[in-house]
């Protein structure tokens, strides 16, 4: 097992809150721009960033990746399922395995 399989709740909040003060610092953004192009109140970044406020809300968590151009990577988090034994087995019931031609298809 990876690290990553032993850290806490707490720890990985930590994590992400020092992820998107990396990717707002690269962004040449303040911490007052995002919050005014986010729509989360500054002081909520501030906490969020310094760790105080580990219970963000997750609609301000989404806000502030749509800012520095990640939300398409929530999908990354989960992905969808693959599709399930039984239902394959029962779709590979449909898929032909070998054509059957009658005489009347030969004839050409």
């Amino acid at each position: 097992m990876s690290k990553a399989d032993y850290i806490t709740n707490q720890e990985i909040m930590l994590l992400l809150a020092k992820r998107i003060k990396e990717y707002r610092l690269a962004a040449r953004m303040s911490q007052k721009e995002m919050a005014e192009k986010s729509g989360v109140s500054l002081a909520t970044i501030s906490h969020f960033e310094q760790g105080v406020n580990q219970n963000m809300p997750l609609n301000n968590f989404i806000s502030l990746l749509r800012i520095i151009g990640m939300e398409q990577r929530i999908s990354d988090l989960l992905p969808e399922l693959p599709m399930p034994p039984m239902a394959l087995k029962q779709l590979n019931k449909f898929i032909l395995k070998r054509v059957r031609r009658n005489n009347n298809d030969t004839k050409s």
